[in-house]
């Protein structure tokens, strides 16, 4: 026995689960769009870091600033 849904009733997420070939073709469209898309993509591996300032503390009770620096 099927339950008789209103159209609006629950919106997009609704639709697509009733409709499942319509969720499944979406996917489908996404994907290829997705693929389509990486050859477009600016992006490198390794990227250039530029570090300008770089901070270290140190808390080692009874040395002076020689002893932790060597």
């Amino acid at each position: 026995m099927a339950r008789d849904i209103p159209p609006l009733a629950g919106g997009i997420l609704s639709y697509f689960t009733r409709h499942r070939t319509a969720a499944n073709l979406l996917m489908v469209v996404m994907l290829v769009l997705g693929l389509a898309a990486v050859p477009n993509m600016r992006a490198q591996y390794f990227p250039d870091v530029v570090v300008d300032d770089v901070t270290v503390s140190v808390v080692w009770d009874g040395a002076g600033a020689e002893d932790v620096d060597s």
